[in-house]
């Protein structure tokens, strides 16, 4: 049963204004597609692992058309590829707009290895 989409990433550097402007960017893109998305950010720390987790879910955590799953992986992997500065002039410029979503918090989350259960969707 699918709940959502989640997508998972390392960053090269510590800058945690790309995990902001990846998320969120994406997130209002997708708004207009679907009124009800919603989407948290998460850092987790995995044995000596950390990574940063982005779970876009709609008004059903089970709710995702599977073509507006490949669209928000597509648009997260091109937004992924672009320069820094790119990304966040993009990033500045919608965060202008009045109707812009903007999270800003990342809930730390730390996850022991289980290859049973994703323990993701235990923290919302």
């Amino acid at each position: 049963m699918s709940r959502g989409l989640e997508i998972s990433f390392q960053l090269n550097d510590n800058d945690e204004k790309i995990v902001f402007a990846l998320a969120n960017i994406t997130g209002n893109d997708f708004l207009i597609k679907d009124k009800s998305l919603k989407w948290l950010i998460f850092h987790v720390t995995l044995g000596e692992h950390k990574f940063y987790k982005i779970l876009y879910s709609g008004k059903k955590i089970n709710d995702l058309h599977p073509g507006l799953k490949e669209g928000i992986r597509k648009e997260f992997d091109d937004l992924s590829k672009l320069e820094y500065n790119e990304l966040m002039n993009k990033y500045n410029e919608m965060s202008q707009n009045k109707d812009f979503i903007d999270v800003k918090n990342i809930k730390e989350v730390t996850e022991e290895y289980d290859l049973w259960q994703d323990p993701l969707w235990n923290y919302i």
